[in-house]
């Protein structure tokens, strides 16, 4: 028989299309269903269904219209022609929070997906403000303009930017929107160096930056490849005028207060904005923390000293904020926080063994041991992929458990016991939660 699956939110984003049509045998469930969809692969499936095979508490699956929770839940029976919906049941949107909010997709083939412009102070009276920005390429200008224009205003409308850290991705556009409008453009104090262009970092001519690559034992030829990835990319970008601004710092946009949360380890200077939301407090987050894919570490942001320690303590910040909800730089609203902190907090405990599984065989390089875990590396990639081992290989060696060598890292005793280099969170999850890793 034939089912029509449609997916919605963060569901949508992690299996990669928003509709699919499936052939099932006759007699088949909603879990059947999720299995034939998955293909082995546990792209969808964890993330609607607990580790009982019930369905999440946060997840809506209806079936031509009625909630599964009403019927048998994952055991609920199909029939040929059905029609089958899967969404978060907080999917986001301006319904949904006290304030108005709309938010602008924006292409980007280079990193976790599209990426979001969130737009704030729609209201009368209110002060229109930005949350990033996008790529600054003539494609990501006339989405955001489109999408702009859709709500009613323009660049010249705009009064605030606040951007959440220095990538492109998130800064490309403040330059255009600040020339066009005059707006302020707001930054943490420890990236605006990077967004005003002050000072250069992953710059290809700074002996530093090349010393790393060096360090990480990445081969000549994919630093050239990795170079002109980076030159084409620097060559795009134009930098506006910022103002720098502190941890705890407010931001009252007439509508909501925003108050910035320093996030660091994705970049040094990464900063969310919490507010107040209808059941609690929520938090625009960034790349601190994304629905699908894990924020790079290491390699995004190389002026990070010891970059996983930093971003576990972020990960640790984020969970004892306790939000409600988040809303990350790319792809859906997360309604888990917590949840999806715990998540990733455990797939650094993960590649963390992953890592000395690879040292077991002998000494490795960042490049060596990036190879074991991800593979044959292009773009952007280059970098983060020897950048997040560098990460795990140097939280390893600041717990005395490997050591740097001429011929790489090394372990210092056989089996490390590296549980104990994760924060446990446990006694702070939501009732109910299943991990997805």
């Amino acid at each position: 028989m034939k089912i029509t699956c449609e997916l919605h939110g963060t569901i949508r984003d992690a299996f990669g299309t928003d509709a699919v049509t499936t052939e099932l045998r006759e007699g088949a469930t909603v879990a059947d269903l999720l299995t034939a969809l998955d293909g082995g692969e546990e792209r969808l499936d964890p993330l609607v269904r607990t580790a009982d095979g019930e369905i999440r508490s946060h997840i809506a699956v209806h079936v031509d219209g009625e909630p599964v929770a009403a019927c048998d839940g994952a055991d609920t029976g199909l029939d040929d022609g059905d029609k089958v919906t899967i969404l978060p049941s907080v999917a986001g949107g301006s319904a949904t929070l006290p304030f108005e909010m709309e938010i602008v997709r924006l292409g980007n083939a280079a990193f976790e997906g599209h990426n979001n412009c969130y737009v704030l102070g729609l209201e009368p009276d209110a002060e229109l403000t930005l949350v990033d920005t996008g790529f600054p390429t003539d494609e990501t200008r006339a989405d955001l303009e489109e999408g702009l224009t859709d709500l009613g205003v323009e660049f010249a409308d705009v009064e605030r930017i606040l951007l959440t850290h220095w990538h492109g991705d998130h800064a490309g556009l403040a330059a255009a929107i600040q020339e066009t409008s005059g707006c302020t453009v707001h930054a943490h104090e420890t990236d605006t160096p990077l967004i005003d262009g002050s000072e250069a970092t992953q710059d290809t001519d700074d002996p530093a930056f090349l010393d790393t690559l060096d360090s990480w034992g990445m081969p000549s030829a994919k630093q050239t490849e990795l170079t002109e990835f980076l030159d084409a990319a620097a060559a795009e970008y134009a930098p506006p005028t910022v103002e720098t601004f502190a941890d705890g710092a407010r931001f009252d946009l007439g509508s909501v207060e925003l108050e910035a949360v320093h996030l660091a380890g994705h970049t040094a200077g990464l900063c969310g904005f919490a507010f107040d939301g209808h059941d609690g407090r929520e938090l625009f987050a960034g790349d601190a923390l994304l629905p699908y894919y894990t924020p790079n570490v290491g390699g995004a942001d190389v002026r990070v000293t010891d970059p996983l320690d930093a971003y576990l303590d972020t990960l640790t910040r984020i969970v004892d904020g306790g939000y409600e909800r988040a809303w990350p730089g790319h792809r859906g609203a997360i309604v888990d926080p917590t949840g999806r902190a715990a998540d990733i907090i455990d797939h650094h405990r993960e590649r963390t063994r992953r890592v000395v599984g690879v040292l077991a065989d002998g000494p490795a390089t960042p490049w060596e041991v990036s190879a074991a875990l991800f593979g044959s590396l292009r773009a952007i990639h280059i970098l983060h992929g020897p950048g997040e081992a560098f990460a795990h290989l140097n939280h390893l060696t600041a717990a005395g458990l490997a050591t740097q060598t001429d011929a790489g890292y090394e372990l210092t005793t056989p089996e490390p016991e590296t549980d104990a280099l994760f924060p446990d969170v446990r006694d702070r999850l939501r009732s109910g939660y299943e991990p997805v890793h």
